[in-house]
Formats: C-alpha cells, sequence, structure tokens
C-alpha cells in the first residue's frame, strides 16, 4: 500500500517508510489507548483479535511489551510497532519502553480515533476498550504520525524553550494581578507599561512600593530626591505628575482604615514586582542557553540561518528551531505547514462557501512563536509592512487575519532560506511569491 498524506499535529511528520508493505518484515500493529493509571491494548495477529490490559508502570508496561513480542515471535518473523494518542505526558514512557525494546513506535491522532471509531461501532459510544480497535483501523488506512525523537541538541533546545514560555506565563499572571493591585492601591496612578516596567516603575516599586500614603508621608522634595537616586534619567515633569497623583489618591482615602489596607496591598505589590523581576532574569537566563545551543546546532547544520538585522535575532532563531526541531526532517513546506497547524482548511459544498482559515491542529508553540516574530515586522517601514498593509487595507482583512498571513509567510521565509543555504535576499521572499501568482 503506497503511503498516505496525513494531517499533522504535535509532533507530526510523514511515516513513510512504516506504510510500504513491501518490506522484508511484516509489520504487527499494537495499539494502546493511555490513561495516567493503566493501558488498555489491543492487536490483530493470525486472524484473531487480542486485548488486555496493564497499569501505567515501567514494570508492568515491560512485561507487557516482552509478552506481546514473545507471543508475535512465534509466529514468524515480524515488527512489532506500539501505537497510541499523543496525551501530553501519560504515553511517553510507553514509546520509550518499546524504543528500547526495539519496537518501532507511531502516533494516532485522537480525532481520527474518535471518528473511525463511530464509523467502526456505528454509535458515538466511547471506552477505553474500543479506543485501541479504532486506533488499528486508523492504522490500516495508513493515518499514522511520526514518533519524532529529537537529537540531544534539539531535545536540549526544546526543553528550555518549554522553560521559557512556563516564565512569559507566570510574568503575564503576574503583572495582571499587580495591575489590579496598583488600581486598587493607587487609583490615580498612570504609567505606561513601558515606564511601569522600567527604571521609574521600579524606583517607585522599591522606594514606595506604590503607596500613595507613603509618598505623601515624605514630602515633595524627598520624593523627588528618592527617585532621582533610583532613576536619574526620569523626567522631572513625571515626577510632578507622580506626586499630584499621589496627593490626589492620598486626599480621598484620609481614614485609618484606607491606610492600613494600603500598607497590605503594597506589601503585595512589592512581592509581585519582585516575582517579575525574578522570572525575568531566569527568562533572559535561559534564553541566553538557547542562543549557545544554537551556535552549537549551526556547527553541525550550516544550513541553518543566522541572525539578520531587521529580519530575525538569534534569540527568536533558538526559539523557532526549538518547536520546529531539525528543518532538514520535512521534505516539503507544507508539511511544516501542517506542523505548524497553519495549513489552510477550506469549507465548502456546492454553491455555498464557507471562510478559509487554518486549521490550527499543530503546535500552538509554534504560532506563538511566529506571532512574536511577525509583530516587529508589519510596520510601514518593516519587512513585511507593505504586505501586511495591502492585507488590511486594500484586501479589507482583519488585523489578526493578517498577521496569521504574515506568519505563513515568515515561516515560508525561514524554510526556503534553510534549504537553500544562501545568505538572505529580501526580494525572493516577495519575487516568489508574485511568480506564483502570475502562474495561477
Amino acid at each position: 500500500m503506497n503511503s498516505t498524506a496525513i494531517s499533522m499535529s504535535k509532533s507530526i511528520l510523514l511515516d513513510q517508510q512504516n506504510q510500504n508493505t513491501s518490506d522484508a518484515v511484516r509489520i504487527v500493529n499494537v495499539a494502546f489507548d493511555v490513561g495516567s493509571d493503566s493501558l488498555f491494548w489491543a492487536m490483530e495477529f493470525s486472524g484473531k483479535s487480542i486485548s488486555g490490559e496493564c497499569e501505567n508502570n515501567s514494570s508492568e508496561i515491560r512485561t507487557t511489551l516482552e509478552g506481546i513480542r514473545n507471543e508475535v515471535q512465534q509466529h514468524g518473523d515480524c515488527q512489532l510497532r506500539v501505537l497510541c494518542e499523543s496525551t501530553g505526558i501519560y504515553h511517553r514512557r510507553l514509546l520509550q519502553l518499546a524504543d528500547e525494546l526495539g519496537m518501532r513506535t507511531a502516533l494516532v491522532h485522537g480525532e481520527a480515533v474518535a471518528k473511525y471509531r463511530t464509523i467502526q461501532f456505528a454509535d458515538h459510544g466511547k471506552t477505553d476498550q474500543r479506543d485501541p480497535k479504532a486506533a488499528l483501523t486508523v492504522a490500516k488506512f495508513g493515518k499514522l504520525i511520526k514518533d519524532r525523537k529529537l537529537g540531544k541538541h534539539y531535545a536540549q533546545l526544546r526543553e528550555l524553550h518549554r522553560l521559557v514560555l512556563r516564565c512569559e506565563a507566570r510574568i503575564k499572571v503576574a503583572k495582571c494581578e499587580l495591575h489590579a493591585d496598583l488600581r486598587t492601591l493607587f487609583a490615580d496612578l498612570r504609567l505606561d507599561k513601558s515606564v511601569l516596567y522600567g527604571p521609574t516603575g521600579r524606583a517607585l516599586i522599591e522606594q514606595f512600593a506604590g503607596n500613595p500614603h507613603a509618598i505623601v508621608a515624605v514630602g515633595e522634595e524627598v520624593f523627588y530626591a528618592r527617585m532621582k537616586s533610583c532613576s536619574k534619567n526620569t523626567k522631572t515633569a513625571t515626577l510632578k505628575k507622580l506626586w499630584q497623583a499621589a496627593n490626589d489618591t492620598a486626599s480621598n482615602q484620609k481614614d485609618h482604615l484606607s491606610a492600613t489596607l494600603a500598607e497590605i496591598r503594597a506589601t503585595a505589590v512589592r512581592q509581585l514586582y519582585a516575582e517579575i523581576t525574578a522570572f525575568s532574569q531566569r527568562q533572559r537566563k535561559i534564553e541566553g542557553q538557547m542562543q549557545e545551543l544554537y551556535l552549537t546546532l549551526q556547527t553541525s547544520d550550516p544550513r541553518l540561518p543566522g541572525p539578520r538585522k531587521g529580519v530575525v535575532t538569534l534569540r527568536m532563531l533558538s526559539r523557532l528551531v526549538a518547536e520546529t526541531g531539525p528543518p532538514d526532517d520535512f521534505r516539503r513546506l507544507s508539511q511544516l505547514m501542517r506542523y505548524a497547524g497553519l495549513n489552510l482548511c477550506e469549507r465548502q459544498s456546492g454553491k455555498w462557501r464557507g471562510r478559509t482559515t487554518i486549521s490550527r491542529r499543530g503546535r500552538s508553540e509554534l504560532r506563538y512563536v511566529l506571532n512574536l516574530m511577525a509583530i516587529p515586522l508589519v510596520g510601514r517601514q518593516k519587512l513585511f509592512g507593505d504586505y501586511y498593509w495591502k492585507k488590511k487595507d486594500a484586501d479589507k482583512m482583519p488585523g489578526q487575519k493578517a498577521n496569521v498571513c504574515v506568519m505563513r509567510k515568515i515561516l515560508k521565509m525561514f524554510y526556503g532560506w534553510y534549504k537553500s543555504g544562501e545568505p538572505f535576499d529580501p526580494e525572493r521572499v516577495f519575487v516568489m511569491a508574485s511568480e506564483h501568482a502570475k502562474a495561477a
């Protein structure tokens, strides 16, 4: 049976070799439904269906896999292939042990299993015992996803990026809480984000914890002096606005209870600001490690692009490759688009035409990085400025949708840049698109 193109989601790659039945070794599939505590498995072999259950721990899984292998090897030269859905974390030990035992491994898409299960059993019911049998049916049609095993440096890069994403998530939550607490504590405070999280904001938190009562208590001249000692470049006009805002807030909270509550809230503000600072420092340190790893990868694969001013920084390149893995794993751009969940999905029936959208079935983390890369490149004078604003102004496309077009363009640019192995040429980014449009 010839290999078939499959939809790519998290950890997706076409596995044509495993789908070719002309291999000398016969492949026998055993499918697992993975839960946090137990595994249900099923296989079809020698005209009969076999199934079982085991606990989700290393010894039980190893014993089960060895028992299945012994049973299969009694009937000739066969190669076992372990199949399962991606569960995030619970399936990893199963695939790792299968790999250690010399078995092939592959993944099945959860949506494909659900739809084939409905067809196979003629109802919408779901049980853990049914799912492995439906996964076997998916395998018969060749709709498998490659269990992608990253090399040492790529695996380290992805794990470090996971920690960066965690830091960013914690910073985002802390900033939301800080904003809420500051508005309660210092109602008349109006600082731009760049000022609040810059030297001026840091001085305001370190010296006074954002407490207007504390600011008013020291007096105007002392307030200016203490702020200037921590933030020399803060403008006098900014300090005057802060002083006036502190007076306005404090004058409306003259009772003893308000002052007491302000002290409690000020402590919370100081703690949140310290948390944001700590996670920001941790993030920068991890990103430094990622950049070093990327440079190491470049020595073994010179085609990996280098930083280019006005296009991409080393920091963003390391984050991008952390999510794509080795670009050479993708034989076609369409595979990489599916991996990112940026492939286009049409909706059409007869004369009706629905909206064409991206699938969003791939790595959400990769789309997140591409979005970060797109934002600074869509300014009027930037690389994708004309492209983006033409989508918005001439084509009347919403900004978010136009940004997705830029994300697809960036991914295509990166893939072509890598495959060519040539220095970056901004004209090629758009010449190729125009040539494609003429051909169409």
